[in-house]
């Protein structure tokens, strides 16, 4: 698809939404958005029960499913089972960082070795990393003022690269 198709298909779909609610002028000069109003910069503080429990555990060397009895018993077991619960979920998997949970996602989503996948330009290292981990190739879209995705190039890259499975 020609990149001046998306700016024809972005402007028909925000004229359709405008049009079809009550106050055009709602959406435009009143926009829904979603304010957090604590610093999540710093995080709340773990309980002491929560520190006893660390404590204890990296006094026991017992930190990882491999080096215990059988896996299910070791604590990074008991802990998937709980998120998985607490979240409604089969199944969770702890990971050690984002990158190697980005990475996981690629592969498990059906990424292919020498895949492309667009990645903002603006990033941590971990991403084009995880890319890299996944046996993909990484295509880098320009940012914007606001580090976002630069619509335009992301349009250009869409264009030269049309077998860009993800983003």
């Amino acid at each position: 698809m020609p990149a001046t198709s998306f700016t024809k298909l972005a402007v028909a779909s925000i004229a359709a939404l405008v049009l079809s609610t009550a106050s055009a002028d709602a959406l435009i000069t009143n926009p829904v958005r979603t304010t957090i109003a604590r610093d999540i910069k710093t995080p709340d503080p773990v309980p002491q029960s929560g520190i006893d429990e660390a404590v204890e555990l990296m006094a026991s060397g017992r930190m990882y499913r491999y080096n215990v009895k059988d896996a299910a018993s070791s604590t990074v077991s008991k802990c998937e089972v709980e998120i998985a619960e607490y979240t409604g979920h089969k199944y969770c998997v702890a990971l050690n960082s984002c990158g190697s949970a980005i990475m996981l996602m690629m592969k498990c989503a059906g990424l292919q070795p020498g895949d492309e996948v667009l990645s903002n330009a603006f990033t941590f290292g971990a991403v084009p990393s995880a890319i890299e981990h996944a046996g993909g190739k990484a295509v880098y879209v320009e940012s914007d003022y606001n580090h976002c995705m630069d619509i335009d190039d992301l349009e250009k890259k869409l264009v030269a690269y049309p077998n860009c499975k993800y983003c």
